[in-house]
C-alpha cells in the first residue's frame, strides 16, 4: 500500500471519508473529506459577477465542498485520479493519527496566511 498525500481517500465502516494529508515514517494523519475540502477553495466576495459564486447562489454553504469530495470519491473508486482505501486496510499497515480541524494543521514548511 502506497498512500498518496492529498489524493487518496480512506473510507470506514460507517461510511465517512477521510483525506491522507500527512506522512511522516509510519504516522499517517488524515482529515474528514469534508472537511478538507472546504479549505481548498477561496471564495471571493469583491466581485459583482463572480462566476465561481454564481455557480453556487441559492445553494447551502456546504454545497460547493461536497461537490469537491463527490468528484474524488468518483475518481477514486475509479482509480482515475487516486485511489479509495478502507480504513481497516489502512490501519495495517500505517499507524493513523486523525485531526479534527484542517484549520490548525500545519504540516512542515507550510505557512499560515496570518503568519
Amino acid at each position: 500500500m502506497n498512500i498518496e498525500i492529498n489524493k487518496d481517500l480512506i473510507e470506514d465502516e460507517r461510511g465517512n471519508l477521510y483525506r491522507a494529508i500527512q506522512l511522516e515514517g509510519n504516522i499517517l494523519t488524515v482529515v474528514n473529506a469534508f472537511v478538507e475540502a472546504s479549505f481548498r477553495e477561496i471564495l471571493n466576495f469583491n466581485k459583482s459577477e463572480n462566476e465561481q459564486l454564481a455557480a453556487y447562489e441559492g445553494e447551502y454553504v456546504g454545497k460547493q465542498a461536497m461537490d469537491i469530495v463527490r468528484h474524488d470519491y468518483v475518481f477514486a473508486l475509479k482509480e482515475m485520479d487516486g485511489r479509495l482505501y478502507t480504513l481497516q486496510d489502512v490501519e495495517k499497515v500505517y499507524d493513523v493519527n486523525f485531526i479534527k480541524m484542517i484549520e490548525f494543521f500545519r504540516p512542515k514548511g507550510m505557512n499560515s496566511h496570518n503568519d
